[in-house]
């Protein structure tokens, strides 16, 4: 459990970083909330799972994935290729992956 709030949590700094550069470079003031919004309930998510409050965690978790990767894939086809946007779709496939793997399915694992 605790790898996966660890992950969560690193993934909600991510998205404060990523915000935070954004507004830096364009001086866009939605790109910072947007990063600071969805950063704090990554981080909150990751704070219910620390807390063993899993299922509130997970959900939080996934609600904030679906805006995150709304958001960017959206931006992706209108605006094209960007490096910030392209780490954070990564950062959101292996949040995803890591959140919601099953148990059991870790290496050495599986029996049949």
């Amino acid at each position: 459990m605790t790898f996966k709030a660890i992950v969560t949590l690193a993934y909600g700094v991510w998205l404060i970083v990523a915000g935070v550069l954004r507004f830096a470079e364009a001086q866009s003031v939605a790109a910072l909330g947007f990063g600071l919004a969805m950063g704090a309930l990554a981080i909150s998510a990751a704070v219910l799972m620390f807390k063993d409050r899993r299922l509130l965690g997970y959900v939080l978790a996934g609600l904030t994935l679906v805006f995150v990767v709304g958001f960017f894939a959206t931006k992706t086809v209108k605006e094209g290729f960007d490096l910030r946007v392209a780490i954070t779709l990564v950062a959101s496939v292996l949040e995803t992956v890591v959140l919601f793997k099953p148990k059991g399915t870790a290496k050495g694992t599986h029996t049949s």
